[in-house]
């Protein structure tokens, strides 16, 4: 019993090692916040492109305007439309890029707490796994020291009670032996006939329970 609980035991810590779903689930939280920032970046700098542009033509225009150089009223008219006309898509440009460094900082925000978040979880994972691994050699070592133990205790033994105990364990979930206290069985919680307490309370050959036909060990 005691190598099955440790077996088990180490079942569990095996099933444990490895990446969590918790871990596994921040990281790709944090790379999708990652790919959230690429078309934002790549926007402000087509929308930064574009308004350095419309700027360049405004100066233009305002050199035009102002500079002197032009006199007809016709074309002075034609130029103030322009400046307008430019004036509006320079506002609308930076309107937009205006709106996307407001996504940008907010998808920046949400990149730097998904990774804060990572490197949390990713610090208690670490710990226990560590924790996990040490617990993975003790078990084993314990599995081992029992094993030998066992072997020892089962050398010489007949071979037709081992193979009863085998039986038995396999079919009452790995409890082959019961106790006996105050005339009950602790396997299946049945009051025994004094006979069977008696021949089992005399410690000489193997008396099973009437009922759950366990091997009865009574002190």
């Amino acid at each position: 019993m005691a190598i099955d609980a440790a077996v088990a035991r180490l079942t569990e810590v095996e099933a444990r090692l490895g990446e969590s779903e918790e871990l596994i689930a921040a990281r790709e939280r944090r790379d999708s916040c990652r790919e959230a920032l690429h078309p934002l970046e790549a926007s402000q700098r087509d929308l930064d492109l574009q308004a350095g542009e419309v700027r360049e033509k405004v100066a233009d225009v305002e050199g035009k305007l102002y500079g002197g150089r032009v006199s007809n009223p016709k074309e002075l008219e034609d130029l103030q439309a322009d400046h307008l006309s430019l004036k509006r898509q320079l506002k609308t440009r930076e309107d937009e890029e205006l709106e996307v460094m407001v996504q940008l900082d907010d998808a920046e925000t949400a990149l730097k707490e998904a990774e804060a978040a990572l490197a949390e979880i990713e610090k208690a994972w670490e710990a226990d796994q560590k924790s996990l691994r040490a617990e993975q050699v003790e078990l084993q070592a314990e599995i081992a020291a029992l094993e030998g133990k066992r072997a020892g205790q089962v050398d010489g033994m007949d071979a037709g009670a081992l193979n009863l105990y085998a039986a038995l364990r396999e079919r009452r979930q790995g409890q082959a032996i019961a106790l006996v206290e105050r005339g009950l069985c602790q396997g299946c919680r049945i009051s025994l006939p004094i006979s069977v307490l008696q021949k089992a309370r005399t410690g000489v050959g193997l008396v099973q329970c009437v009922s759950c036909e366990r091997i009865l060990l009574a002190s």
